[in-house]
């Protein structure tokens, strides 16, 4: 029987890996999971118990960029999300750095009292990710 564990790594393909690198490394602040060599054209950037991998593609087409409206977008691969202890406190520090999608935190609520404030962003390429706070009621 198959058992996956977690997730390992991810892969973004970029015209320009170094630009990656100075949101994901820079101003997110996030560690190199293996020794960037710029010259190599990718990079392994630690996200908690996940691996980014940045590596470079010939092909310069734009991403189509996602909203924070699922009901809009195409199918396919959406975001990822960063866990914060305080959202307020994560956007004053990323207020100037990056391009928020929306103008406010949203909120969501689960009827089980779960809920959820997270606001989204795009990297330099247009992948959306999110910062977010989670307030979870165990099931």
């Amino acid at each position: 029987m198959l058992k996956l564990k977690r997730i390992d790594n991810m892969d973004i393909l970029t015209p320009n890996v170094q630009r990656l690198v100075d949101f994901y490394h820079g101003t997110l602040g996030l560690g190199f999971f293996l020794p960037y060599q710029p010259e190599e054209h990718w990079a392994a950037i630690e996200m908690g118990n996940v691996t980014l991998y940045l590596f470079r593609t010939e092909d310069a087409t734009p991403v189509e960029r996602r909203t924070a409206v699922n009901l809009r977008d195409k199918p396919g691969f959406d975001s990822f999300a960063f866990e914060v202890e305080n959202l307020d406190d994560a956007m004053r520090v990323l207020d100037g750095k990056v391009q928020w999608v929306t103008d406010e935190p949203i909120e969501w609520q689960h009827p089980n009292g779960t809920h959820y404030r997270y606001r989204p962003m795009f990297d330099p390429d247009g992948n959306m990710l999110y910062v977010t706070e989670p307030h979870k009621v165990a099931a």
